[in-house]
């Protein structure tokens, strides 16, 4: 009986790894497992875990995926890639030896927030414009300095891996920094797409501490693990990218200058612009609310913004009452977009430490409801106009996410995002590690845009899209 080609796309979150097995003919979902990412909780906030714990979870997700899809197949895999993407500025330094030598810290965890404070003033004013981030501690150079002035020193030879690549170093892959990743560590001089000396120098290491950058898509070797299933040795490996641009390919945007809109917990905005942007756009950018760095598709920067709309719709709709299914049904049925309310919710700006529901006599579910999208889209749209000023006007805009399954939530973001269509797909961060994946599997036929169209579902029918006008609410 011969063998189902396929290829595994994993994408590595915060909250759990997820694994989705696809049928490299046409793209079909064979198979999809998720294991739960495991952190530790330490005093005064810090969160960690170790590189082993984060492998382990990978290889559980990959093997019940595969397990699942060779039993939908009815017959034998073989895996011709698997394509790494997850979450950024996490990571963990290699000696020169190969062997790790720091925990991996939680994106999220504060340590090194002192040490940034501490850094040259010229330093610092020149970090959002050279590196396209905020200087907050969520980079990774800020997990750096504190390991630094904890007396964990970087020992010549050593390098840095973001946990996508060491998993696909693990795996048999070469050691290398891919861009997107590479553009959430705060190392990265964007002027030259290589090591910024000044900060290498500050962490006492030299430019071979950030690897060579390779694009999604490269083959960086084979996988030879002992621990990976049959099904899946000999994959070509590939390092994908950071989860947000992955999850937009994975969706559909794929375009020079679309915006995609990721509603989530987080409502993100993010922007494919086909060009480089200099040392003062992205000083602005920031300035406004974004990261900008190197986008997972070659030649791309991307711009990545949020606002707390999940949070907020989701505090709201627990002080209603409404946060079943028929709750969630009712109102979004009631909603108008030219609904009068006194209410007022505040508390969507990513430096807001709080949401806030302020109601008036008269108020309704119907009417709070109505003011608290009225809230997110006006950040939402700053937000937007803020990188419209800067880069120009997106061509195409699509959405994805749980929130828009909602009538109401589809029509407020078609009120201010102009040329808004809706996705409805499922994991789309493991999807597009897939195609990815296949891509690097079949050698990198012709470019990467032409080959995956072929294995999106719905690309020719159209039936994974919906119009605001069309959806139903579930």
């Amino acid at each position: 009986m011969s063998a189902t080609d396929v290829a595994v796309g994993v994408d590595i979150g915060t909250t759990e790894t997820k694994a989705l097995v696809v049928d490299t003919a046409d793209g079909a979902r064979l198979g999809f497992a998720r294991q739960a990412t495991s952190w530790t909780n330490l005093p005064g906030g810090r969160v960690e875990t170790n590189a082993d714990a984060l492998l382990d979870g990978v290889l559980g997700a990959v093997i019940a995926a595969l397990a699942q899809a060779a039993e939908q197949a009815g017959k034998p895999l073989r895996a011709n890639g698997i394509g790494l993407a997850g979450l950024g500025e996490s990571g963990v330094v290699l000696d020169a030896a190969g062997r790790v030598r720091t925990p991996v810290i939680a994106w999220f965890d504060q340590r090194g927030h002192a040490e940034l404070a501490g850094m040259d003033p010229e330093l610092r004013a020149a970090f959002p414009g050279q590196v396209g981030l905020p200087i907050n501690a969520q980079c990774t150079l800020a997990k750096l300095l504190w390991m630094r002035a904890e007396g964990i020193a970087h020992a010549p030879g050593s390098i840095w891996l973001n946990i996508p690549e060491y998993v696909a170093h693990r795996l048999g892959g070469a050691r290398i920094t891919e861009p997107s990743l590479a553009s959430r560590t705060g190392l990265i001089d964007l002027s030259t797409g290589k090591g910024w000396t000044d900060v290498l120098a500050l962490l006492g290491v030299d430019e071979k501490f950030v690897p060579e950058l390779h694009p999604a898509g490269d083959s960086l070797g084979r996988v030879d693990h002992p621990g990976a299933p049959e099904a899946l040795r000999g994959a070509h490996i590939t390092v994908v990218g950071h989860d947000h641009p992955v999850a937009a390919i994975g969706s559909g945007a794929t375009a020079p200058n679309e915006l995609f809109n990721s509603a989530g917990t987080a409502d993100v905005l993010l922007r494919s612009v086909p060009r480089q942007l200099d040392f003062a756009e992205r000083n602005e950018l920031v300035e406004a609310g974004y990261s900008a760095g190197l986008h997972v598709l070659p030649g791309f920067y991307v711009l990545i913004g949020s606002v707390r709309a999940g949070l907020v719709l989701r505090r709201v709709l627990n002080l209603l009452g409404r946060n079943d299914s028929a709750g969630k049904a009712e109102l979004d049925a009631n909603w108008r977009p030219d609904t009068q309310t006194r209410a007022r919710v505040t508390g969507a700006r990513l430096t807001d430490d709080e949401v806030t529901i302020a109601l008036h006599d008269g108020t309704t579910p119907d009417s709070a409801w109505a003011a608290a999208l009225a809230h997110i889209s006006g950040e939402t749209e700053t937000l937007l106009h803020a990188a419209e000023r800067i880069v120009g006007g997106h061509t195409d805009a699509l959405a994805a996410g749980g929130w828009v399954r909602m009538a109401s939530v589809r029509a407020a973001k078609s009120r201010i995002i102009p040329r808004l269509r809706f996705a409805a797909i499922d994991q789309p961060g493991a999807f597009g590690a897939a195609l990815f994946a296949a891509w690097a599997g079949a050698g990198n036929p012709g470019s990467f845009n032409e080959f995956s169209a072929a294995l999106r579902p719905g690309a020719r029918t159209g039936e994974e899209f919906v119009q605001p006008q069309e959806a139903t609410t579930p």
